[in-house]
């Protein structure tokens, strides 16, 4: 399976080439609302027939359809009679992994239960018309009128064996998510698919936007994974080679002089309450997905960078020291690395004027007097202010 590559789209003219700007994963820009209007509104954006043409063109039946477990965001049907489920989810909202894939699941649970009758009513509701889905697919030239018992009768047969495609949607695709949807997929009874669709969405200014679907696949080269999901826990593991382990191996050096304790040890030692810890390891899974690496010491929980081009590493990019009070990071480390693999220091720069706002005020150096010293966040304010230090974190790593 290949990997998503990395881009940045360009626009030329006379006057010269302007680099667009991605939407940031934790920008505010736009909503789920947003989201599911223009999947509505176009949903040729889908690319559902770069994973079975059955399941194009589309015509959306309907937006929040109410079902037992909820409501299903955008619903389709196809001229083959093939229904796809789409679920939005935008990356800063902080919904475990199981719960997004589970959620969808359940939605064609509730959805087998249904008929063409059902699903036509939905229909002719949404439109506020008389006019049926075969009518609609009629007047746009996708069936003959002969069509009609043949089309109503494959719809009805896919409905009752779960002959589904789910397709969870957003402008970021997390890994965990990612290996969910590859072990289900593998699961041999399985009736429907559940696939992956990234939009990214940039910036052209005067309100226009540019918006790009893949479908995902893994972000990173993996040899072999398991994944085993029991009851309500999830365990994964991972083996990793080529570059992707040579990091790990050199990180795990670094700390090799360290007694290694699991999270769950240091959370207990930093005297967390329940909450905390659950809101402590959200954040490390989102700083994860940006990209950067965690390692758990007994005096520390750290994170590190690491740049695919360069091999280069920034380690720590941001330490959590013992106690669970308190967290850091060096301003010479990243200025180094920009140093010695010839990036500009302006880029460093940003990131550390955006994390000024987010200072202890006893700082023991004034910010940044000394870039070999550490400067320190408190550890309720990384987490009350998580979407806005992560988006200053995914902007810097954006630039290799």
């Amino acid at each position: 399976m290949e990997e998503r590559a990395a881009k940045r789209p360009v626009i030329t003219s006379a006057s010269g080439i302007k680099k667009l700007d991605r939407i940031s994963y934790y920008g505010k820009e736009f909503q789920e609302a947003w989201l599911q209007e223009l999947l509505a509104k176009e949903p040729s954006i889908l690319p559902t027939a770069s994973i079975d043409l059955v399941y194009a063109p589309l015509l959306c039946i309907g937006r929040e359809v109410s079902v037992k477990s909820g409501s299903i965001d955008n619903l389709y049907i196809s001229p083959k009679g093939y229904i796809v489920i789409v679920e939005t989810k935008l990356w800063r909202n902080p919904e475990a992994r199981r719960v997004v894939v589970g959620q969808i699941i359940d939605y064609a649970k509730d959805l087998k239960e249904w008929d063409f009758e059902k699903l036509d009513a939905v229909y002719k509701n949404y439109t506020n018309s008389m006019t049926g889905i075969f009518g609609a697919l009629l007047c746009n030239g996708l069936l003959s009128e002969d069509n009609e018992a043949t089309f109503i009768d494959i719809t009805e047969k896919n409905i009752k064996q779960a002959r589904f495609l789910l397709m969870i949607v957003g402008d970021g695709i997390r890994e965990g998510v990612e290996r969910m949807a590859e072990f289900l997929n593998e699961t041999p009874n399985m009736q429907y698919r559940l696939a992956l669709c990234e939009l990214e969405v940039y910036d052209l200014g005067n309100n226009e936007r540019l918006v790009i679907p893949q479908l995902t696949t893994k972000t990173t080269i993996v040899e072999r994974g398991i994944i085993r999901v029991e009851g309500s826990q999830e365990s994964i593991r991972i083996e990793m080679h080529n570059d992707e382990k040579d990091f790990e191996d050199r990180i795990k050096k670094d700390y090799s002089s360290k007694s290694r304790i699991s999270i769950e040890e240091w959370m207990a030692d930093a005297k967390y309450t329940e909450d905390q810890a659950s809101e402590f390891c959200s954040f490390i899974e989102d700083f994860e997905d940006i990209g950067y690496k965690n390692y758990i010491g007994t005096r520390d929980t750290s994170f590190a960078f690491y740049d695919e081009s360069t091999k280069g590493t920034i380690r720590p990019a941001l330490m959590c020291f013992a106690g669970g009070t308190t967290a850091g990071f060096q301003p010479k480390a990243f200025y180094s690395f920009l140093e010695k693999y010839g990036y500009s220091e302006r880029i460093a720069d940003e990131l550390m004027e955006g994390l000024r706002n987010y200072l202890s005020k006893n700082q023991k150096n004034r910010p940044y007097e000394k870039k070999e010293g550490y400067y320190f966040i408190n550890i309720k304010t990384l987490l009350e202010q998580k979407s806005e230090i992560l988006e200053l974190f995914e902007k810097f790593r954006s630039n290799f």
